[in-house]
């Protein structure tokens, strides 16, 4: 199968789940090209396949309908294509994003995020190719929130709808979508989580973090429950959060404010071996992700995913696709809190901080449902069978 990836700024730091499945998807025997708004700039220990090409400077001149096996069809989507709404590209440049021998060629167009998604229909329409987006988080939770009937044109193409999990569907269903075109693909963690193991360093414990500090993350009660189970625990530990983003300042106040500056470390971006080396290196994942107050929330965070497939004990909330990540005991055994609630969040966090066999037994657990449930090769063979089986050529009436 020849599959054109369709994205924004790539490859982009913070979003593993669309670079690193491309050579999972060629491993397979299938030929991608990546289409990418612009390209993205990653520092050198974080690899990953550079873009096809990307469209920012596209030239607009030659023969636009060079690729156009129909020409009068070709014209006639062109047309209805020009009627989408006020912000239509032009014309031309739609006529040009079809002929591109990328989209041409391939037998299927995948968009990853709703806006783009939106962006590519009706160059995917004038194509004649099969199409399908595959959402994540924002573009179902807070993008729609602010731009009410934003996707019932693309639901009305008839374009295959594509997301992560349970709950991101189920807002797709609710912002409209036909629940007989959306499907189920999870992501998976890349190859070298499964092939490294869990070994926690022997000095001080550590409790890690992984994500972009923005408030849907909810690093904000994460630190106050780690103040709260460091008075309560005579061992010392620190508290590492990878990661940058808009809330640092505000973050590094709060690291200030409970006395933490010590023991806390906001350290940035790492790269992906960096990643690999520190989950295999902490003695506890927290990730306290909550609703932001835009409405912004997460999908099925790979950050989760990927301590869970190193055998790394995970404390999380009960937020969004999270609770589809770990065993189904989770909340049973408190380690799956309301989102919001730092009480019982430094209750969890301070049960494991104290019982070292505890950590063992609830990490053996998580990398057991995590092989059980979500692996590349899963992922790879889930997403071109979706393909298959949801993408259309997308309809403009």
């Amino acid at each position: 199968m020849k599959i054109a990836i369709l994205t924004s700024r790539y490859p982009h730091v913070t979003r593993t789940f669309v670079f690193e499945p491309v050579r999972w998807i060629e491993d397979q025997g299938h030929q991608v090209w990546v289409i990418a708004s612009r390209r993205g700039s990653l520092q050198s220990s974080l690899p990953a396949p550079a873009p096809s090409l990307t469209t920012e400077r596209l030239p607009l001149g030659g023969e636009v309908m060079a690729g156009a096996r129909h020409p009068l069809r070709f014209l006639r989507n062109l047309r209805r294509a020009r009627a989408l709404g006020r912000r239509r590209p032009s014309a031309t440049r739609i006529a040009r994003l079809a002929s591109l021998p990328e989209v041409a060629g391939a037998d299927h167009l995948l968009a990853h995020f709703g806006p783009v998604g939106l962006r590519w229909l009706p160059v995917a329409a004038v194509a004649r190719r099969r199409f399908s987006v595959f959402f994540h988080g924002y573009d179902c939770s807070s993008y729609p929130r602010k731009r009410p009937g934003v996707y019932q044109r693309l639901f009305a193409s008839g374009a295959g709808i594509l997301t992560n999990g349970e709950h991101t569907r189920s807002l797709l269903l609710e912002l409209g979508a036909p629940p007989d075109r959306v499907g189920v693909v999870r992501l998976a963690a890349d190859p070298a989580f499964r092939h490294a193991s869990w070994s926690p360093c022997t000095g001080p414990r550590r409790v890690l973090t992984i994500g972009r500090l923005v408030q849907k993350k909810g690093i904000d009660d994460s630190l106050e429950a780690f103040a709260r189970s460091s008075r309560a625990i005579s061992e010392e530990w620190r508290y590492q959060v990878i990661g940058d983003g808009p809330l640092r300042g505000e973050l590094t106040s709060l690291v200030e404010t409970h006395g933490l500056k010590g023991s806390v470390e906001l350290r940035g971006f790492a790269g992906r071996s960096e990643v690999l080396e520190s989950l295999a290196a902490a003695s506890l994942f927290v990730l306290a992700s909550k609703t932001a107050p835009t409405g912004d929330s997460e999908g099925t965070p790979v950050s989760i995913m990927e301590a869970a497939t190193l055998g790394v004990p995970v404390v999380s909330t009960r937020h969004a696709g999270i609770p589809e990540l770990l065993p189904p005991e989770a909340e049973r055994e408190g380690f799956l809190v309301r989102e919001g609630d730092v009480g019982a969040l430094s209750a969890a966090i301070t049960r494991l901080m104290g019982d070292p066999a505890l950590r063992q037994r609830w990490g053996e657990a998580c990398r057991s449902f995590a092989f059980s449930h979500y692996s590349p090769q899963r992922h790879a063979r889930d997403l071109v069978a979706a393909l298959e089986q949801y993408g259309r050529v997308p309809r403009l009436e």
